[in-house]
């Protein structure tokens, strides 16, 4: 049972940018920082700067996301001034699946570094709480750059539509009161930030270590799951996942599928 729900704030406060900034100045990612109080998509302000050749590391974030995109199509509920909503443009120089492992990891790990909770991954780079949604992660590559968005469920409550708050929480109504966001999104860059950093190096050990501590945190591992491809879906047992993150599922026929995208249930 959920603790009882923390007293909303009668006008949530602006995330505060200067802090924000402060507490990351140091890092290679996070600058420069834009804000927007709102803003359509995030994702597709990063794209914009993107194709006009901005810095790496460039961070936009916002404090309402009226048209945010998940993964496969899906939309984004805003709960605005109480999210994490933000997206990054990056320059990668390794594959993919690993920057979709290190930022996955590097939420979880800043949500357990800030607060009592031990949130998991639902494969690929969901972040759940007791079986709900905390965070939706959103990586967009194009050929010459990559998008990471992400949105957070930090502060506030989720109760409408009734099916989204049975699927979703955040982390004030797990917890009973409300988290910093400054905080939070200061360690998540800060986490990020240092895979993102070793990745570029091109190191196949920490690409290694990174999928390990990734695969750990993965909550379906071993149980029985639908895999739903568009209008296919696929039920079997989450053996594990190979060295570049595809999930290995068997199907009762015996059959061993490699799977490197679709959504689990």
């Amino acid at each position: 049972m959920d603790p009882p729900a923390p007293s909303p704030s009668d006008s949530p406060r602006p995330l505060d940018v200067a802090t924000l900034a402060a507490a990351t100045h140091d890092l290679a990612l996070g600058h420069p920082l834009l804000y927007f109080p709102e803003i359509g998509s995030t994702n597709t302000h990063a794209h914009d700067l993107a194709r006009r050749g901005t810095a790496e590391g460039t961070l936009v974030v916002t404090d309402h996301q009226t048209a945010g995109r998940g993964r496969i199509g899906r939309t984004w509920q805003s709960l605005p001034g109480q999210q994490l909503t933000l997206s990054l443009v990056l320059y990668p120089r390794f594959p993919p699946h690993f920057l979709v492992m290190a930022s996955a990891l590097a939420v979880a790990e800043a949500i357990a570094a800030t607060t009592p909770l031990q949130p998991g991954i639902k494969w690929p780079n969901d972040i759940l709480l007791d079986g709900r949604k905390l965070c939706g992660i959103l990586i967009e590559t194009s050929a010459d750059f990559a998008i990471l968005g992400l949105g957070l469920n930090v502060n506030g409550t989720l109760t409408h539509p009734p099916d989204v708050a049975a699927r979703a929480t955040t982390l004030a109504r797990a917890l009973g009161h409300e988290v910093s966001r400054e905080a939070l999104a200061a360690e998540l860059l800060r986490r990020l930030d240092g895979y993102y950093t070793t990745l570029q190096t091109g190191a196949t050990d920490a690409q290694a270590t990174l999928r390990d501590a990734w695969r750990d945190r993965l909550v379906m591992l071993g149980q029985q799951v639908m895999l739903r491809q568009g209008g296919q879906a696929l039920a079997g047992i989450a053996e594990d996942v190979d060295a570049g993150g595809a999930l290995l599922l068997r199907t009762p026929d015996g059959l061993l599928h490699v799977v490197t995208w679709g959504d689990v249930e």
